[in-house]
């Protein structure tokens, strides 16, 4: 009887706020909850066209949603290995898969998603599969595609086959090889985790369109040559907004925060354009030793940083300790 009531609930509502509704919801929690109650809920939700689909593992008896759903899936989101057709998902717009097989990556196919706008692959190391993939999104296979999220231990080396792919604006990317770059000459925002910056190319193309740049550098040895910053800056001349990402280990001296010019003559030099800087500091504790030094100097640090970039209201330094 309860159950009852709350179906009677729902059935009141007006088409127009249950299409509303079912936007908040997964296509199998609305395959599991409404499917096959009545008629009128079979045709709004054939009538969806903006579903998002989560695939798990285990696959369970809700895995059949995508044979009533395939056309109206927008999103598609796995986080399996188990085995799943990908080409009935002909109209999916956004694509991200967590460490796929390679099977799963084969089938990332341009044929088999005509609309892809969105891709996110996270992976451990640079296989064939990756290869291929690699080469079908900087070769524009995918033409509608404008943003893409790379994520692994390794990036492919050979580019030679690639063209270009205009139509890419945002890219998230954790190698910085030169063919990336001539690969995208429409690349608007570019977030970039490295290591360091030890391998950068000093053969970077300039790259005039690029406006936004996050630089994430994972290594808890404090100073980069800092000739690698200026190779890095001087190839995006036209960067408005620049967010760096670095870890200062407590084992290290604080002078060496105290005494740092934090990149300014090169910002300054090599990036005229630049509205808003933002240098994030992770202190890295990994032995919980005292750091009442560094609390003490935090001041004293941020001042110096302001010394650093007189005048300029957007630039900030944020101190604040690494969560691992």
């Amino acid at each position: 009887m309860h159950m009852n009531n709350h179906l009677s609930t729902v059935e009141s509502l007006p088409n127009e706020i249950l299409m509303g509704l079912y936007e908040y919801f997964d296509g199998r929690e609305l395959y599991n909850i409404f499917y096959n109650l009545n008629f009128r809920f079979n045709s709004l939700l054939r009538s969806v066209r903006h579903l998002s689909l989560y695939y798990q593992a285990p696959f369970d008896n809700s895995t059949h949603c995508h044979t009533i759903y395939s056309s109206q899936i927008h999103a598609l989101n796995i986080y399996s290995k188990q085995n799943l057709k990908l080409n009935q998902f002909f109209n999916v717009h956004r694509l991200t898969l967590w460490f796929p097989t390679d099977e799963q990556i084969f089938q990332i196919h341009a044929k088999y998603f005509p609309r892809l706008e969105y891709l996110s692959v996270s992976y451990t190391i640079s296989k064939p599969s990756i290869c291929s993939l690699y080469e079908k999104i900087f070769s524009n296979d995918f033409s509608l595609l404008k943003s893409c999220f790379l994520s692994g231990n390794e990036s492919p080396t050979q580019a030679s086959k690639w063209t270009q792919s205009p139509n890419l604006k945002y890219l998230h990317i954790t190698s910085i090889n030169p063919s990336v770059l001539i690969a995208c000459p429409n690349l608007n925002a570019l977030n970039l985790i490295l290591p360091t910056l030890h391998d950068i190319s000093p053969n970077l193309i300039v790259h005039l369109n690029l406006k936004r740049l996050k630089l994430i550098l994972t290594s808890i040895v404090w100073f980069e040559d800092e000739k690698k910053f200026e190779v890095l800056f001087s190839a995006m001349p036209n960067i408005h907004r620049l967010s760096l990402h670095k870890l200062f280990s407590i084992i290290n001296p604080i002078n060496l925060l105290l005494n740092y010019d934090w990149l300014s003559t090169i910002i300054i030099r090599c990036l005229p354009l630049l509205k808003e800087f933002i240098y994030h500091v992770y202190i890295f504790n990994l032995f919980n030793l005292d750091q009442l030094d560094i609390d003490r100097s935090l001041p004293e640090i941020k001042e110096n940083f302001s010394k650093m970039y007189q005048n300029q209201s957007e630039y900030c330094l944020k101190i604040k300790p690494y969560n691992t």
